[in-house]
């Protein structure tokens, strides 16, 4: 699946999900395994030097007895940052790396899934991100990649490419039930008008979205494919119909907007997340 991860994991994380998903992506091909458990100076504060030793030969056996019949076990690293920065800390430690896919857990509370923290390392980083819940996958879970087979630039068509890569490294890893989304553009004057019925408009549309899919996905032969076209904000459909299939991943494409354009006009994959309660692997590229 891939080759070498890197693990975020922090005090917060009492479950250790980070780690154990980590685990669960790495047994079949993983190689290098990174652990990182970030602790916030406050936090650090209240520890000397010898609580501080400890922590980290926590995580060091943790880690250890995780991957006991791990093939690559002695090659994993683990180790304790302290750190208020967790994000700017991860894109320094991974210039001069070669990570294939970074997993962070997100923290749930009513109001909030995904934090800050997460939004910055998905728009800075150039490697795909995993943020992960406490669930764990089942064994024939379930995978929605959300695609948009109607790109026009290059940027979005190479995005649907890497999605595709991921769906199947996926597809051919785990015994998972593969779904494929592809929300059609509906203008939102039209939608606060009431001149467009979003639910017609998707199943007119449905037969033509369906082969569009198709076509793009020639040559992937991603097993136990299903296919589904719906119409509206990409930030409640496909949240939606993850729901619906209760789909434990969620594969969606970023353009990484930063700065100002990412502040006015935003990422549709980081207004997807934040309407799902499930885990999402986010593949960038830098716009």
């Amino acid at each position: 699946m891939a080759k070498s991860i890197l693990v975020i994991t922090d005090a917060h994380d009492t479950e250790h999900c980070s780690i154990t998903k980590a685990h669960d992506i790495a047994a079949p091909l993983g190689d290098d395994i990174d652990v990182i458990r970030f602790i916030k100076s406050n936090e650090a504060a209240s520890l000397d030097d010898a609580r501080l030793e400890q922590e980290s030969q926590a995580l060091e056996t943790y880690v250890q007895d995780l991957f006991q019949d791990y093939q690559h076990k002695g090659s994993n690293k683990t180790q304790v940052v302290v750190s208020d920065d967790v994000a700017q800390w991860v894109i320094d430690y991974c210039q001069d790396k070669d990570f294939d896919l970074v997993v962070k857990a997100g923290h749930r509370s009513e109001t909030l899934f995904h934090t800050p923290c997460d939004w910055e390392l998905i728009r800075s980083l150039q490697i795909p991100v995993l943020i992960a819940n406490q669930q764990r996958w089942k064994q024939e879970h379930a995978v929605l990649a959300a695609l948009d087979p109607n790109a026009k630039d290059e940027e979005h068509r190479q995005l649907n490419t890497e999605i595709l890569e991921w769906t199947k490294k996926w597809a051919n890893t785990f015994n998972c039930e593969i779904h494929l989304v592809y929300c059609l553009p509906v203008s939102n004057i039209l939608k606060e008008l009431d001149i467009i019925d979003v639910k017609e408009y998707a199943r007119t549309h449905r037969s033509e979205g369906e082969r569009q899919l198709a076509e793009l996905i020639n040559g992937y032969d991603l097993p136990n494919v299903h296919m589904h076209v719906t119409a509206g904000s990409p930030a409640r459909t496909i949240p939606h119909c993850a729901n619906e299939l209760k789909a434990e991943l969620v594969i969606m494409g970023s353009t990484g907007r930063r700065g100002l354009k990412g502040v006015l006009l935003g990422n549709v994959a980081e207004k997807v997340m934040h309407h799902l309660r499930t885990d999402s692997l986010i593949v960038e590229l830098e716009s």
